[in-house]
């Protein structure tokens, strides 16, 4: 297995005036509890209405197949990959799937973004990944996040 990490952020495209945003992202996330796990898979899963942001681990080939499956669905468009690489150990080793939906404190976007609003396009690898992992470790013990491998 050669262990690697993937991130990319995608524009959101599920039109919530229906209602049907929250049913979509439940689905998202009842997909990666039932794929993942099998796969080896681990990472997480930002949302703010407008973008998605995610960090898939796993085997390189594994991931790369996830990765492909996410650019055709339809629920994304804009699909930006902003780095794949080899890694030593996992970030997410816990989360089959973590998953933050929440509002982001202001001073949590300043310290990783440029701006007050979440804007991955502005952002680098680097300073992505940290914002994800940052904000997965400050919402995990409020019950924002589902997927935590037992």
């Amino acid at each position: 297995m050669y262990l690697s990490r993937l991130l990319y952020y995608s524009v959101n495209r599920v039109d919530n005036q229906d209602g049907t945003l929250q049913q979509e992202l439940k689905e998202i996330m009842l997909a990666s509890q039932r794929n993942n796990p099998p796969l080896g898979v681990s990472g997480a899963l930002i949302f703010n209405y407008n973008y998605f942001a995610q960090v898939l681990e796993g085997d390189r080939k594994v991931i790369t197949h996830v990765f492909n499956k996410c650019t055709q669905d339809n629920r994304h468009s804009d699909i930006v990959l902003l780095e794949t690489k080899p890694i030593s150990e996992r970030m997410f080793v816990t989360w089959n799937m973590a998953f933050v939906g929440a509002a982001v404190s202001e001073n949590e976007l300043r310290r990783f973004g440029s701006s007050s609003e979440f804007r991955p396009e502005k952002m680098t690898a680097e300073s992505l990944l940290g914002f994800v992992k940052d904000v997965v470790d400050v919402n995990a013990n409020n019950n924002v996040l589902v997927s935590k491998v037992s």
